[in-house]
């Protein structure tokens, strides 16, 4: 555990020393501050607030009735459902669904990095490519993620017009608008050839059979409508009891990471059909053929009843991320892949056990800031330090 901790310090040194990082997580980091003021007195987003926090609350009290509950109704809303227990039992239901040699497009999921989905699929001969703008800068520069949300915010704008000339080919002006531009091209061509689309989700509706996202690209729709094959990958701990409930808790995370609402909420409850000779219900219409759900346990269950449990009530706004000051220095270097800074720690915890979270506690200064921003009021830097202290004892370094 000393050896991964010094590695861990190592790297958040070359990343300190890296100017282009830092200068794009500057940025980030400005224009974040900017969106939170626009939060300050928010009645309404105060209020939602409070709605989602007895939403996650009465949700984890009966959080296997209400998994069994969205299975049932997914089913019957014509679902494929998967309930994967393990992260390679959801890897292998994947693999299942999609096979080999297939053009798989997909949206922003946490879930689906926590898993190393993309790289799974790619090692069986699929052709995968992510449709998130800052997803795919990661993708083709090979870096993980800085955030939850705003996953490429320490790429400055210099780093991806070098990316682009390399790996695209681009050769158009430096301007931030024109380089989205041809990205935007590049992935359409791919979602349109695509046999496979593969979404996450914010809010899972146990009575609706329903999977709720907000975005603002526009590319999650696409993705879940233009390949026939659709399959949906998320967390147990996003289920809540009803589709209203879904709603507040998709709103919440847009409002927090951003300050204004988003550009699209997507509702999903199937495949595509349509009624519309004689009310008689046809599959598939315009969309989607064919839809499945994997449902990821991978540790959440096991932390019912522990002190970790209040980590399930995270609606993966990052906003204490981005308030974090040690985070904002060392970047994605504080990271065990998918999860990031003090909430990433404890996500670390629960999807892969306290031992694999114990060397990154050590960077965490327990100043708690972050639990002044976590519209949950998750317990983030409290939780940390008992997890270090619990585990680690004395770290002689």
């Amino acid at each position: 555990m000393c050896a991964d901790f010094l590695e861990l310090k190592k790297e958040a040194y070359r990343w300190t020393s890296d100017e282009r990082a830092r200068t794009g997580m500057e940025r980030a980091c400005a224009s974040f501050q900017a969106s939170r003021r626009l939060l300050e007195g928010n009645a309404y987003v105060d209020s939602l607030a409070r709605d989602v926090r007895d939403v996650k609350s009465r949700t984890l009290r009966a959080l296997d009735e209400l998994v069994s509950q969205a299975r049932e109704n997914m089913e019957r809303n014509g679902i494929h459902v998967v309930l994967a227990r393990t992260k390679d039992d959801a890897l292998a239901a994947v693999g299942d669904i999609v096979g080999t040699g297939k053009l798989v497009v997909k949206s922003k999921s946490i879930v689906t990095e926590e898993l190393g989905l993309r790289e799974y699929l790619g090692s069986r001969g699929n052709e995968v490519w992510e449709t998130d703008l800052g997803e795919f800068l990661l993708q083709i520069s090979g870096k993980r993620p800085a955030h939850f949300v705003a996953v490429s915010m320490h790429l400055p704008r210099e780093e991806v017009l070098e990316l682009l000339r390399s790996k695209l080919k681009y050769d158009g002006p430096s301007d931030i608008p024109s380089m989205v531009g041809a990205v935007r091209e590049f992935l359409r061509d791919r979602i349109l050839r695509a046999d496979v689309g593969i979404i996450g989700a914010n809010a899972v509706a146990a009575a609706d059979g329903s999977i709720v996202q907000v975005e603002n690209e526009g590319n999650a729709r696409l993705t879940g409508t233009v390949p026939p094959l659709n399959i949906a990958v998320t967390g147990i701990d996003k289920v809540v009891p009803t589709l209203v409930d879904a709603f507040k808790v998709a709103l919440l995370e847009s409002y927090e990471v951003g300050g204004t609402p988003p550009t699209y909420v997507n509702v999903t409850s199937g495949p595509s059909g349509t009624r519309d000779v004689e009310h008689a219900l046809v599959r598939p219409a315009q969309g989607a053929k064919e839809m499945h759900v994997v449902l990821v346990d991978n540790g959440r269950s096991s932390a019912i009843g522990t002190p970790l449990e209040e980590v399930l009530r995270c609606i993966r706004c990052g906003s204490c991320q981005l308030a974090c000051p040690v985070l904002t220095t060392v970047g994605p270097a504080w990271s065990s892949g998918a999860y990031m800074g003090g909430i990433g720690v404890l996500w670390t915890a629960v999807t892969m056990g306290p031992e694999a979270a114990l060397p990154l506690t050590y960077l965490c200064g327990e100043c708690r800031v972050c639990e002044d921003y976590c519209p949950m009021g998750i317990r983030v830097g409290e939780l940390v330090g008992e997890l270090k202290r619990g585990l680690g004892g004395k770290l002689e370094v």
